[in-house]
């Protein structure tokens, strides 16, 4: 191989791996943001935590998981290393192996987080607004949903106007208002958000789950081109005795 096809390779190489700790970095961050965005909500348990804090620690791991591989790769090019480049093949294949497992999973569980959400918010409706025992810190938590996500209920207006549970409130909280203000509820001319809340964490769950998987297929294909020339790197490493990076 000539000097400047090595050379090429090797820049290229690195800087995969360092789109690969980005990439990394950009999973904590993604997590991170998962966390926060649903943080008000599970704090009252409208939303069980553990439907949000499943996909925020497999991001966090991912995200460390690329880093260290990445950082692994680079030490192998930079040492010309044959054994870091080999124990980089491994991570890179173990990477692959966790995208593909995410990517089924998301597809088999998503109509049970769909469901658990459902249930979630339903209950939570009533539990908040019990004429036996409401729950204050689930109202807190329920009215900060609905304002944020511009929602109502979990699945609209009906469910505190046609309760099957009897609720200390007989229309939705200032909280389901279009246009949010105190007593905004008890206006003659008071219009709620039709959408129920069900529908819209869903979507924003889902939004941050597409953004993952569309970054994730780019760089499942350049992962995949990684490791085909890693095996070579390897391959002829053992031939010459040193790394061809």
């Amino acid at each position: 191989m000539g000097k400047f096809v090595k050379g090429l390779v090797k820049t290229i190489t690195m800087a995969f791996n360092g789109v690969l700790a980005i990439l990394g970095i950009a999973f904590l961050a993604i997590g991170g943001l998962l966390a926060a965005a649903f943080k008000e909500y599970t704090n009252g348990e409208v939303i069980k935590v553990e439907l949000i804090w499943g996909p925020v620690a497999g991001l966090f791991v991912l995200g460390f998981w690329l880093i260290i591989t990445s950082i692994c790769g680079i030490l192998a090019i930079v040492g010309s290393n044959p054994g870091l480049a080999k124990s980089y093949l491994v991570l890179l294949c173990i990477i692959i192996v966790v995208e593909i497992a995410l990517a089924v999973c998301f597809i088999v569980y998503k109509q049970p987080i769909n469901k658990a959400i459902d249930e979630a918010i339903g209950s939570t409706v009533n539990k908040a607004y019990s004429s036996v025992n409401p729950d204050m810190s689930l109202q807190i938590s329920l009215d900060t949903l609905q304002r944020d996500l511009a929602c109502c209920g979990n699945n609209g207006p009906n469910d505190y106007t046609n309760s099957s549970s009897p609720l200390t409130i007989k229309t939705p909280p200032d909280s389901c208002c279009v246009k949010f203000r105190v007593g905004c509820s008890t206006t003659t001319d008071a219009k709620f958000n039709q959408r129920g809340c069900k529908v819209e964490v869903d979507s924003l769950i889902t939004k941050y789950l597409n953004a993952i998987i569309s970054v994730g297929s780019v760089f499942a294909f350049m992962e995949v081109v990684a490791i085909v020339y890693t095996c070579y790197a390897v391959k002829k490493s053992g031939e010459e005795g040193i790394i061809i990076y």
